[in-house]
């Protein structure tokens, strides 16, 4: 299972852990990055001569490599989580223990008439989305032939219906995109949105999440997808958020 459709298939418990239990690989697995720590494994914590078991170290890892499960959260694309700018400022000093007041004087305008307000708001966005949450539950529970859809990956740069993609959908279109196997070469490249995002989604699975590629190794890997053209498929990932990269280009990683 890749790391998004991992990151998707989580419980809100998980979520806010940062990461899941795989009992088929008796490990313990990032949500953001896929990094794995095996059960029965002892880790060194960087630095020290403390020791942590692999459940711990899990919890040491979202913390250290990852800022925290809130900021991760929270720097997901305003289509996923439906928070503005300013909410997501409001969160981060509300989780920080500052007071209304406290907000104010930072923020250098205002009152705290409205930080109360808006942590109010906050209050029952969070009741609508449980609420919708176990609508959908429901629903989902008595729709067993429901359409299964891909997962948007969390780098997205707007969630829109290019990525309404089936599994049934996707699976055609890899067969008509690589009819040589997943491995390449692509037999050319779609024009249609939907279709685009599908083939991108797949070469991107060819990188690892938590690496660092040069422009060098990055074009190594594309070549074996489309060698004529492997700058296109390189500007079109960075384009719809599949990659990121340094200004000047040294660097390049999975997005998300």
């Amino acid at each position: 299972m890749e790391v998004n459709e991992r990151f998707w298939n989580a419980t809100l418990e998980e979520w806010k852990l940062g990461f899941v239990y795989d009992d088929s690989e008796a490990c313990y697995i990032c949500l953001v990055c896929g990094e794995r720590f095996e059960e029965g494994e002892v880790f060194r914590v960087p630095g020290t001569e403390r020791w942590f078991d692999a459940k711990r170290y899990a919890a040491h890892h979202v913390q250290h490599a990852h800022n925290s499960m809130l900021e991760h959260l929270l720097e997901l694309d305003k289509k996923m989580t439906g928070l503005t700018d300013l909410q997501k400022t409001l969160i981060r000093q509300f989780a920080s223990g500052m007071s209304d007041k406290d907000i104010v004087q930072r923020s250098g305008s205002g009152s705290a008439s409205t930080v109360r307000n808006h942590r109010f708001v906050l209050k029952e966005k969070a009741k609508q989305a449980k609420l919708l949450l176990a609508i959908m539950e429901l629903m989902e529970s008595g729709a067993a032939d429901a359409p299964r859809f891909m997962p948007v990956h969390a780098g997205a740069r707007q969630v829109d219906e290019r990525y309404v993609i089936t599994e049934e959908e996707y699976a055609s279109l890899m067969k008509q995109y690589f009819p040589h196997g997943p491995e390449g070469p692509l037999a050319s490249f779609p024009k249609k949105e939907k279709r685009k995002v599908a083939v991108l989604r797949h070469i991107s699975l060819s990188f690892k999440h938590g690496l660092k590629y040069t422009e060098k190794e990055v074009n190594a890997l594309l070549k074996t997808f489309w060698e004529d053209d492997y700058v296109t498929l390189r500007r079109y990932l960075i384009e719809y958020g599949f990659l990121d990269r340094k200004e000047d280009g040294s660097e390049y990683w999975l997005n998300g």
